[in-house]
């Protein structure tokens, strides 16, 4: 191993580094790690991959600037090839682009591979994919459950391998996009320890008072934001449908209706753990709820 650099704080001032960029403005910076993370069936793939879409093609997703092409990888472990077909061919005519021209995507998809990919939580797994990915710029992993197989999920120390491999990819100037379960609290399932290294944490979650019948809607909330704040941080509400075989997205604002609940159970007396518990979300999640209600003088 080579020696390890050291620099006095003047000599580390003076390097000449790159500027700052970022693949999507502002939540995800060239070099970025992030994660996505949802219950079952909200929306991870269908907004992934028009984020993935819109890095490949250089074009803005909704509110997202991205100020040009990337060169894409979308590791794919669950879905069918048919299923990603259609979502792929859904979110390249939202850009009005024609897939066939978009060769800065790429895709492994686990049952083209035989039904089988490498263990991404182990060195041999990860040495497949470095291969890989060795053209890309952006690295989307979908999702960690069907990727990852080595280690115990709750044990800070089985994520340890997967960690280093993640800033290896930093190292080597790739972003990577994790794309994760809720548990059932509705917080991102396993160790905390994975959060860490992250730039940037995505929860994605039903609107309040959600029916089935409202279709494919969704909240983005920011739960981390490494370097971005106040009204980029702010969460959305996405809704989306398939037309004629392309992607239509509906940004909104987020309405305050959890958070008046979540004021009128406190005021009756309940303790934060039981009005996580009544309105299915973490504690966490009420903490900043509250919190969010000081800063408007509304407790």
């Amino acid at each position: 191993m080579a020696n390890l650099k050291v620099y006095t704080l003047p000599e580390f001032a003076e390097l000449k580094l790159p500027p700052k960029r970022y693949i999507i403005d502002p939540f995800l910076p060239e070099r970025g790690l992030i994660e996505i993370y949802s219950k079952t069936g909200v929306g991870k793939t269908t907004f992934a991959m028009s984020l993935a879409m819109a890095a490949a093609l250089g074009k803005p997703f909704l509110k997202w600037g991205i100020p040009k092409r990337w060169r894409v990888l979308y590791v794919d472990g669950e879905m069918s090839p048919i299923d990603m077909q259609e979502r792929a061919s859904a979110a390249a005519q939202y850009f009005e682009a024609d897939i066939s021209d978009i060769d800065n995507f790429r895709i492994i998809n686990r049952d083209v591979n035989n039904g089988t990919l490498p263990d991404i939580g182990e060195q041999h797994g990860q040495n497949e994919f470095d291969k890989a990915a060795q053209e890309a710029d952006l690295i989307v992993l979908d999702n960690l459950s069907t990727l990852r197989f080595t280690g115990k999920e709750n044990e800070a120390d089985s994520w340890s391998v997967m960690q280093n491999w993640l800033l290896q990819m930093r190292g080597k100037s790739k972003s990577v996009i994790i794309l994760h379960h809720a548990g059932k609290d509705g917080s991102s399932r396993g160790t905390s320890r994975r959060q860490d290294a992250l730039d940037t944490v995505i929860k994605l979650e039903r609107p309040y008072a959600y029916q089935q019948s409202d279709g494919a809607v969704f909240e983005v909330h920011f739960e981390k934001a490494r370097s971005f704040h106040s009204d980029a941080a702010e969460p959305v509400q996405l809704s989306h449908t398939i037309e004629d075989g392309i992607s239509c997205w509906q940004l909104s604002h987020v309405t305050n209706e959890k958070e008046e609940e979540v004021l009128r159970l406190i005021g009756e007396g309940m303790k934060q753990i039981d009005v996580a518990e009544a309105l299915g979300v973490s504690q966490s999640n009420v903490s900043k709820l509250l919190k969010s209600a000081r800063a408007k003088n509304l407790i």
